[in-house]
C-alpha cells in the first residue's frame, strides 16, 4: 500500500467514476482499476460494488474512506509544516469564514495581520455555516470562523467573539415609531430570513421557536447585505448582527426595533478538524486574533 494508490482510492471514492477519476489525476483508466484491485486485495475486503456501469461504495469501502481521508491530510500538514518550519513566517493559510463573520469581521483582522506578517498568504473562502463545515471535514481549509451549532462530532468548536442579533425595519415603516415592540407586533410583520443552512439562521429559529414566536418568512435571501437593502426598502423586518447593521443605523436608513425584555446574543466560534495539525503560521494567526 503507498500514498499513490491511496490518492487513486479516494478520488474514485468521491467522484464513483474511474473514467473521470483518470481525467482528474492524469492518469489510465486501467491504472485507476489496477490501483483498486492492488488496494482491494491488500485489505482483504472490496471497497466498491461495481453494479451494472456504476460504482458503489460497500460498507467497508466506506469506513475505509474516513481512515485514507485523514492518512493524505496528515501526510499534506506533515510536509507543510516542514515546509514553513524551514521558511520561518512565510507560506499560506486557507481559512474559511460564514458570511456574516467574513464579511464584516474578518476583513479588518486580516488586514493589520498583513501588516505584521508580509509573507504569509491568506486565501479567504466565505460561505454559509453549513457549506464551511464540508471544507472543514474536506481538508479544503485549514480551520475557519463560524456562527451556529456544529453539525460534525469531529469539528472543534471554541468561542472566540460575543455577537448580538437585533430587529431591524425601514426608517419609514410603522414600527420604526415606537419605543417598544411586542411581540404579537411582530409576528403580524413580513419576515425576511437568510437561506436554510445559514449559522445566523439557525441561531434565530432557535430563540424565537423557544419562545413560542410564530413567525411568517416572507422571502429568503443568501447574505445579509441582501437583508438589508431589502428591509430598507420598507419590504419586511429581519434580525440580522448588530455588526452589519451598524452603520445603516447610525446614518438613518435603519432602525432598530425594541422589544421589552429581550435581548438575543450568541458566540461566534473559531473551529477546526480535531485531527487538524495546528501549523505554526495558523497558530499565529489564531493567536492574532485572540489577541
Amino acid at each position: 500500500m503507498n500514498l499513490r494508490k491511496l490518492k487513486i482510492f479516494l478520488e474514485t471514492a468521491n467522484c464513483l467514476n474511474m473514467s473521470q477519476v483518470a481525467r482528474n489525476l492524469y492518469i489510465s483508466q486501467p491504472s485507476v482499476s489496477q490501483a483498486i484491485y492492488e488496494l482491494e486485495e491488500s485489505v482483504g475486503v472490496k471497497l466498491f460494488d461495481r453494479i451494472g456501469k456504476k460504482l458503489y461504495l460497500t460498507y467497508e469501502g466506506k469506513v475505509f474512506y474516513q481512515y485514507v481521508r485523514r492518512i493524505l491530510n496528515l501526510y499534506i500538514e506533515g510536509t507543510e509544516a516542514i515546509k514553513n518550519s524551514k521558511e520561518g513566517h512565510k507560506g499560506k493559510i486557507s481559512i474559511g469564514a460564514s458570511t456574516t463573520i467574513g464579511t464584516y469581521i474578518l476583513p479588518e483582522y486580516i488586514k493589520k495581520f498583513y501588516e505584521n506578517y508580509k509573507e504569509i498568504d491568506i486565501s479567504l473562502i466565505i460561505e454559509n455555516t453549513s457549506i464551511i463545515e464540508k471544507l472543514i471535514m474536506e481538508n479544503k481549509v485549514d480551520f475557519a470562523f463560524v456562527e451556529g451549532n456544529i453539525s460534525f462530532k469531529e469539528i472543534i468548536p471554541e468561542p472566540i467573539w460575543k455577537d448580538e442579533l437585533i430587529f431591524i425595519c425601514s426608517n419609514e415603516h410603522k414600527l420604526s415609531k415606537l419605543e417598544y415592540v411586542t411581540f404579537e407586533q411582530l409576528q403580524e410583520e413580513k419576515l425576511i430570513m437568510r437561506e436554510e443552512g445559514s449559522g445566523t439562521r439557525k441561531i434565530i429559529e432557535s430563540y424565537l421557536i423557544g419562545l413560542g414566536f410564530k413567525y411568517n418568512v416572507d422571502m429568503e435571501l443568501g447574505n445579509t447585505e441582501a437583508i438589508l437593502r431589502v428591509v430598507e426598502s420598507g419590504l419586511g423586518i429581519s434580525c440580522v448582527p448588530f455588526k452589519c447593521a451598524k452603520e445603516r443605523i447610525n446614518n438613518g436608513s435603519l432602525k432598530k426595533i425594541n422589544i421589552n425584555d429581550i435581548s438575543i446574543f450568541r458566540d461566534l466560534y473559531f473551529i477546526y478538524h480535531k485531527d487538524k495539525l495546528i501549523s505554526p503560521n495558523m497558530k499565529l494567526f489564531v493567536d492574532f486574533i485572540k489577541e
